[in-house]
């Protein structure tokens, strides 16, 4: 009875050793399973590792283009801010220019009333004598532009030489002084001809001295002639 016992406890232990041994092996065999899976996926992210480094290559490389083509851009802003100013600054030129132009017609408006306005004092003067009344302002005007063709037309110069006439004290002497200096200038002009003539045939210097005008000659013998009357 004792030795039967004792083999079936042998067998027994025999059994669970060999139970063990299966298990450590199928344990065994699971971790070199999972160790070659992991050396496999260690192997495969290494293979995959080159080409990603080619792409984030080829990335950097892109990534510098656009950078270029920003620097670009960044020029071609600039270059239309400053189109932008010159814009601006021309807008502001053409503003300018035509403020002064509103100026000038204003001006020029002004010039047209007042030169109206002269030559009616002066036909009051002459037609309606009972309702005309002295003004300084409008005889200075008319002194000062006696020689003036386009402020006191032909056809209103008579009447202001007349109106000249009745010039007294001082304002008479300024009047002929005025004339007198016309009168002056176109004999100096006609010396200066005359010597020109002479340095051209002798190849000297000529000296140039300018001519008044014909219409302002003629008025200031006419001032002369009226006012030593």
């Amino acid at each position: 009875m004792g030795a039967a016992n004792k083999k079936r406890r042998n067998n027994r232990n025999n059994k669970k050793n060999k139970i063990k041994k299966a298990n450590k092996l199928q344990t065994t065999n699971v971790s070199s399973e999972e160790l070659d899976k992991q050396e496999s996926d260690m192997i495969s992210q290494e293979v995959l590792a080159t080409p990603q480094k080619r792409f984030y290559d080829n990335d950097s490389d892109d990534e510098q283009q656009p950078k270029k083509k920003k620097k670009k851009q960044h020029m071609i802003t600039e270059s239309t801010d400053a189109n932008k100013g010159q814009k601006k600054k021309s807008i502001r030129q053409m503003k300018r220019e035509k403020y002064l132009e509103r100026i000038a017609a204003a001006e020029a408006a002004n010039k047209e009333q007042l030169k109206e306005q002269c030559l009616n004092y002066l036909s009051q003067w002459k037609h309606d004598q009972s309702n005309w009344k002295f003004m300084k302002a409008k005889q200075i005007w008319l002194n000062k532009n006696k020689f003036s063709r386009t402020l006191v037309p032909d056809e209103s110069w008579p009447l202001l030489l007349e109106y000249l006439q009745s010039s007294k004290g001082n304002i008479r002497n300024v009047l002929l002084d005025d004339a007198n200096k016309v009168i002056k200038q176109m004999e100096e002009w006609t010396e200066s001809q005359e010597k020109n003539d002479d340095n051209i045939a002798n190849t000297d210097e000529v000296t140039e001295v300018n001519k008044p005008d014909d219409v302002i000659y003629k008025r200031a013998r006419d001032l002369i002639q009226c006012l030593q009357e």
